[in-house]
């Protein structure tokens, strides 16, 4: 099967294309940038950015199914999530039909809908409907917070911790979500293409243990024996400086609608994509070992 990637170059599109290949598939994948040896030999890559679609059609050319994992987590110039979400699977969809694609999986969110306040969720819940609006066979898959060697979230902590030796506990509150492998979600998308049953299917995948981001930090702190002291921060207070850290960095640890994620919770029951997908349903204490500690 040839498969592209959209979106290939990210978190949890580069760990698709790494099972993909693996598995044998032919793969190729967009991104808006160039990043030269990201990938194994032989998965091309193709610049495009769906907003702009020029291009869109010659990478599909002789693709069988499509897996998009495009999205973004904060708005910047020219890149906001309405534009992003919503458009770039507007212009996706109509790619796909012209080649005819026979499979799209979406990597959408937990907790996605159309009536939700935050627009991150409710982008990707518009990416949905269209999606399933399309005539297109489709699988998707909602995650909760995914994590692996690589990702945003594990490493700041990891970096405060050895750092400053304080870590900011964004919430007072309890609120559990229930962070999912990036291996996992991986998996689920490769198997999904491949199995008629779980068209027009929506899936919530979630890891094995319910957490809150207060008990992420125990734990990381446990496994690694780093000291570090726990930082309480009010949810209030949370916002303000997720939306500070927007305007001071280029690439902020959390923007202020993660926080809001974060504060909001996202949990589910995972077995029935755990079973349909044959998920290794691997914890964030089992993956820790493999991230690149921060000097």
């Amino acid at each position: 099967m040839k498969i592209l990637v959209a979106g290939g170059t990210g978190f949890i599109g580069s760990a698709v294309v790494r099972q993909a290949d693996a598995a044998g598939h032919r793969v190729a994948c967009l991104s808006r940038g160039v990043h030269p040896g990201c990938h194994p030999r032989g998965v091309l890559v193709f610049k495009v950015d769906l907003v702009r679609p020029q291009g869109l059609d010659r990478a599909l050319a002789g693709v069988d199914a499509v897996v998009h994992a495009v999205g973004i987590l904060r708005e910047t110039k020219g890149q906001s999530f309405e534009r992003v979400h919503v458009g770039g699977t507007a212009n996706l969809i109509d790619a796909c039909k012209r080649a005819g694609v026979s499979k799209i999986v979406y990597i959408s969110s937990l907790g996605a809908h159309l009536n939700r306040r935050n627009t991150y969720l409710r982008t990707k819940a518009e990416a949905e409907h269209l999606i399933q609006g399309s005539g297109i066979p489709y699988t998707i898959l909602r995650p909760s917070l995914v994590f692996g060697a690589g990702d945003r979230l594990v490493t700041h902590i990891l970096w405060w911790m050895r750092g400053s030796r304080v870590v900011p506990i964004l919430s007072h509150h309890g609120v559990p979500v229930q962070p999912i492998w990036v291996g996992d979600v991986a998996t689920a998308a490769i198997r999904a293409l491949g199995d008629p049953g779980t068209d027009g299917q929506i899936y919530d995948l979630g890891g094995p243990a319910q957490m809150t981001y207060a008990d992420m930090v125990k734990l990381i702190k446990q496994r690694t024996g780093l000291a570090a002291i726990a930082l309480p921060i009010p949810a209030v207070l949370s916002q303000s400086i997720g939306r500070l850290g927007q305007r001071l960095f280029e690439r902020p640890p959390l923007s202020s609608d993660q926080l809001e994620l974060l504060v909001s919770g996202g949990t589910c029951d995972p077995s029935p994509a755990a079973v349909t997908f044959g998920l290794r349903m691997r914890s964030l204490a089992d993956v820790l070992p493999e991230y690149r500690q921060p000097s």
